[in-house]
């Protein structure tokens, strides 16, 4: 039996089917497929730049693979093909008449060479970049590679993410043992060293992970040792302000707490509702807008 794709999963379903359209339809076109990518990204590049946003304290496009994908995915979608010039034409009709076909286009997010998590887009078994430079802005903006030589994988678990997350962000990551009730949705907090403080993860991906699996991903990590106590004090502290949150400033009772949402989530036996991953979800943005700009050095 095939498991369903969770949101934006780097996977394909139907290998065999999918690599066959992409032989057909669009390995011969990646020369037309690149030009493009590029051509839409060059569109919707001025607009993103002059939102004047800066991540971490790093200016567009470093750290806008979302946002870049996103707007890519938007443009492609309102394209006018007469208008395009032919190099870029021959490439939206190399990919229009994949789709026609069957082959499936879908947005991703995953693990991208043990190094970043980064957004791109699967097209049959082509892995295609449209943000490829917003981690080393020096590089092209467009890569488009056979997904078997990206080296672009799905997150396994909590543990793979806290992983990538040191990696990428230069984070430290913790158990969420000082919010037990977010803690099945949420079981990590990572500080990085600008003092940047955030529950994890709010990806769609990650939560579908740990909800579909019973929540013994969230309980895996949740089951190491207690978090530091200074940093759980701290971080109580802050979160104090927000109403009704269930702050556990005991480390050590907030891990029994924690295991035991895990576990009764569990027993309940039906995948949460909506609506209970929703509230959880709006918990968790109230407690990162009050951890946010805790400050350098926490830790």
């Amino acid at each position: 039996m095939i498991r369903p794709l969770l949101p934006n999963e780097p996977r394909v379903v139907d290998e065999e089917a999918e690599q066959a359209l992409t032989e057909r339809f669009l390995s011969p076109a990646l020369t037309a497929l690149e030009a493009l990518f590029r051509l839409v990204r060059a569109q919707v590049d001025p607009g993103l730049r002059q939102a004047g946003q800066r991540k971490n304290g790093k200016a567009y496009p470093l750290g806008w693979c979302l946002e870049i994908s996103l707007a890519v995915q938007n443009s492609l979608q309102r394209l006018q093909p007469a208008s395009l010039p032919p190099l870029p034409a021959q490439g939206y009709a190399a990919l229009a008449a994949f789709l026609a076909h069957g082959g499936r286009f879908r947005q991703v997010w995953g693990d991208l060479r043990g190094e970043y998590f980064q957004n791109a887009f699967l097209a049959g078994t082509l892995y295609i970049d449209a943000s490829n430079d917003t981690v080393v802005p020096t590089k092209p903006p467009v890569e488009i590679l056979p997904l078997a030589q990206a080296r672009f994988v799905p997150i396994e678990d909590f543990g793979h993410f806290g992983r990538v997350a040191s990696r990428y962000w230069g984070a430290q990551v913790f158990p969420n043992h000082v919010l037990p009730s977010l803690a099945p949705y949420f079981p990590l907090v990572t500080v990085t060293a600008e003092g940047a403080v955030c529950l994890q993860s709010a990806t769609d991906y990650m939560i579908a992970l740990t909800c579909s699996a019973g929540f013994r991903p969230s309980e895996d990590v949740l089951e190491a040792a207690p978090m530091d106590g200074d940093l759980a004090g701290r971080l109580a502290q802050c979160l104090a302000r927000v109403p009704a949150i269930g702050v556990v400033a005991d480390p050590a009772r907030g891990r029994a707490l924690a295991l035991e949402q895990c576990r009764q989530l569990r027993v309940q036996g039906a995948s949460p509702s909506d609506e209970h991953r929703t509230t959880a979800c709006r918990t968790m943005l109230a407690a990162n807008q009050a951890l946010d700009g805790l400050g350098a050095g926490l830790t």
